[in-house]
């Protein structure tokens, strides 16, 4: 039987459920997958009936794939279905074959052994029992929200009778993974075990099985205390929950994300009704969001994401140099969180710094964040002392030769960065990479100087280091691609998002963010309310609002990268007479205590100094908050034109990526291009033109933009 499902016969009367598609390097479940399980079930079914034969004693489901399991559904299928009853009809036949796995007579047991992701752990649900290998690679969960849907193949209907409502919500509200043993733990799975006893456990739990009568086979919820009990297992407690877990969603996503309320509704309606019933809930329901823009919009943001931890970025044949140790020097807050970024992948870090205080904070910070990570999840006793351990502070320039790449993480100041590097290129190998951390200043400008330029590039992180996903790797004029590949390889090895953008002012994050929060000063010196301006930006979808970002990054900083810009664009990043008048007094932002607010702790208040200190003399009410986002928006779109149009980066789905993972442009809108296109181009082109007679020049189209406008095109298609 050819196709991604297979039965196999290692011993008679238990046979092998196999998935092992021979197309794709792991398995998913597609179309055409589902078509070959009912394939194997037929066989199944044909082999329980037969007289005569070993009676058939049980069912392992197990991946023919080395360390994998089944990666979930194709993620390239959703991203192209727009037809809601194709997609009704899909989940119907993957209801009708998960359910005849789940009806087989004799006991089934899903074998996991590595991730076991969105369908996989459907069809693992499925089985009348689950255990798993506890090796590091073994991930369990249902990440369908994350991609605007919600676990549809049956398992938003069968986990919460297998683990209860609670520990289900968590789950599939949040699209976390479990280890094995903590999957153990929540019930997920029977039992946690060595990799290489897997199949032998496996037969252990057919047999445990059989020995129950048939209808008590499958494993069930059971309450452990009072307290569960009267939560889960009554109409009132359960009432409660879901009422809990809807106000707290809508608390997290401010109801943009139609999927985790759409989950928690289905649970609800399914809770107690016969399986088939919860499952046609499941079906209808799911389908609406299949076809819905939100879904697209975080599909196409997930592809372009696989797309930027594999593109190649060099010529044929260019192989990336392997980055065993690294040399940085600067450990402020950046230098401290790419330490720890480093050090937990493997890395050694040779750290140097001028001032040993500056160590000494640098080491506290890397101890705090693996502190928090500890928190959250299972590690090695030894490992938080492991990583400290390939962490060497250091005051002097010596050691580096032994280095096979070094980033620079000090002031934004070209001279001092240009003396750092001239001290850095003497004393390291001749085909070590060298890489700066700035956030502004040319890479082209920085590699003056430098004998060998070819081996230098930039290495934009963005803060927190260990909380941002997104790395912009900045090609100079004269990077080599070995260079490129080389930083886009180490990127990717620490766990970032590379993004490849060309030398520019600002590169993409910044350059794009500057005419927005310059904006937003504008709107300030009219005489709109501050907390207004950021408001209408949190209401959009911005995690946090223009001023409250410029205090969170620090007065001076915004400051210096406003001074670059503003005199690279001068007819639309004019000087921000503000930040110059904050600095003055001193203000530096949350670092400070006091900037465009006053802080305390993790709040900050309005402070009513500001008005005074700014020379704002007048208030103006806004005739709507969203007519103050889209003077900020429509800056952004501008802008991001202006990048495509000057070939900074490769295309629009990769700026809209960086812009979601650098700048917290929000995901379900999918990127200032993308919600361009969404928008329509004629009416953006229609809103810039009005806003340039009312305000000035810099709100004059983009060219890439009318010309798009004037023949009915986008910026991005549905995928990429």
């Amino acid at each position: 039987m050819s196709g991604a499902f297979r039965i196999e016969w290692p011993r008679p009367g238990l046979p092998h459920l196999v998935m092992d598609d021979p197309a794709r390097r792991v398995n998913v479940i597609d179309e055409a997958a589902i078509g070959s399980l009912e394939a194997a079930l037929d066989e199944l079914e044909r082999a329980a009936s037969r007289e005569g034969d070993a009676p058939l004693e049980g069912v392992v489901v197990v991946s023919g794939k080395s360390g994998s399991f089944i990666a979930g559904a194709d993620v390239n299928a959703i991203a192209s279905m727009t037809d809601r009853a194709e997609v009704l009809a899909l989940i119907r036949r993957a209801h009708a074959a998960f359910g005849r796995l789940a009806a087989l007579a004799a006991p089934t047991v899903a074998a996991i052994n590595g991730p076991c992701l969105g369908g996989g752990t459907e069809l693992a649900l499925a089985c009348d029992s689950r255990i798993a290998s506890d090796e590091p690679r073994t991930q369990i969960g249902l990440p369908e929200t994350l991609l605007g849907i919600f676990p549809g193949f049956g398992g938003t209907t069968r986990l919460p009778r297998l683990i209860g409502a609670r520990a289900a919500l968590d789950l599939i509200l949040t699209g976390r993974a479990l280890d094995a043993k903590r999957a153990e733990r929540a019930g997920l799975i029977a039992r946690a075990v060595p990799g290489t006893w897997l199949i032998e456990a496996a037969y252990r739990r057919l047999e445990e099985l059989g020995r129950r009568p048939a209808g008590q086979r499958r494993d069930a919820y059971r309450a452990r205390d009072a307290a569960s009990w009267a939560l889960e297992c009554n109409p009132f407690g359960r009432r409660l929950v879901f009422q809990q877990a809807r106000a707290m969603t809508r608390a997290r996503t401010h109801d943009r994300y139609p999927a985790p309320l759409a989950a928690i509704r289905v649970m609800e309606l399914g809770w107690g009704r016969p399986i088939a019933e919860a499952l046609r809930h499941e079906a209808e329901w799911v389908s609406d969001l299949v076809v819905g823009p939100v879904c697209k919009n975080l599909v196409r943001i997930f592809l372009l994401s696989e797309r930027a931890k594999k593109d190649d970025v060099a010529a044929p044949g260019v192989r990336p140099a392997e980055v065993r140790s690294l040399a940085l020097v600067g450990s402020g807050v950046m230098g401290g969180g790419i330490a720890e970024l480093a050090s937990r992948n493997g890395i050694a870090v040779r750290m140097r710094d001028v001032q040993p205080a500056s160590l000494t904070r640098a080491l506290e910070t890397v101890r705090g964040i693996i502190a928090e990570r500890g928190r959250k999840r299972r590690s090695g006793a030894g490992e938080p002392d492991n990583q400290m351990a390939r962490i060497l502070p250091t005051l002097e320039l010596t050691g580096f030769k032994r280095a096979d790449a070094a980033i620079e993480a000090v002031v934004e100041d070209l001279d001092v960065k240009r003396r750092v590097f001239g001290e850095l290129e003497v004393r390291m190998r001749d085909d070590a990479l060298l890489a700066t951390n700035t956030s502004s200043l040319s890479v082209n400008a920085l590699a003056d100087g430098l004998e060998h330029p070819e081996r230098f590039c930039g290495f934009h992180f963005f803060n927190p280091v260990h909380r941002m996903p997104l790395v912009e790797v900045v090609r100079g004029a004269k990077t080599s691609d070995a260079t490129l590949a080389t930083a886009v390889a180490l990127a990717r090895r620490l766990g970032k998002t590379p993004v490849v953008v060309n030398d520019a002012p600002g590169f993409v994050v910044n350059r794009i963010l500057m005419p927005y929060l310059r904006e937003a000063m504008h709107l300030l010196e009219e005489g709109y309310a501050l907390t207004d301006i950021d408001a209408s930006m949190r209401r959009f979808g911005m995690p946090m609002g223009p001023f409250e970002v410029v205090d969170e990054v620090g007065i001076d900083v915004a400051s210096k990268v406003a001074g670059v810009l503003s005199k690279a664009f001068p007819d639309r990043m004019s000087a921000a007479p503000a930040l110059d008048k904050l600095l003055a007094a001193k203000r530096l932002g949350k670092k400070s205590a006091l900037g465009f607010y006053r802080h305390r702790g993790k709040k900050h208040l309005p402070d009513p100094a500001l008005g005074a200190l700014l020379g704002l003399d007048r208030e103006r009410k806004a005739q709507s908050p969203d007519s103050l986002a889209e003077r900020m928006v429509l800056g952004m779109i501008n802008e991001s034109a202006r990048c495509l149009e000057d070939d900074v980066v490769s295309d629009a789905g990769m700026l809209d990526l960086a812009m979601i993972f650098g700048a917290g442009f929000p995901p379900f809108r999918g990127g200032p291009l993308r919600h361009a296109d969404t928008l329509g181009l004629a009416r953006v082109e229609e809103r810039l033109t009005a806003l340039r007679a009312e305000c000035g020049e810099r709100f004059a189209p983009a060219r890439m933009l009318a010309s798009l406008a004037a023949r009915g095109g986008t910026f991005t298609s549905p995928v990429a």
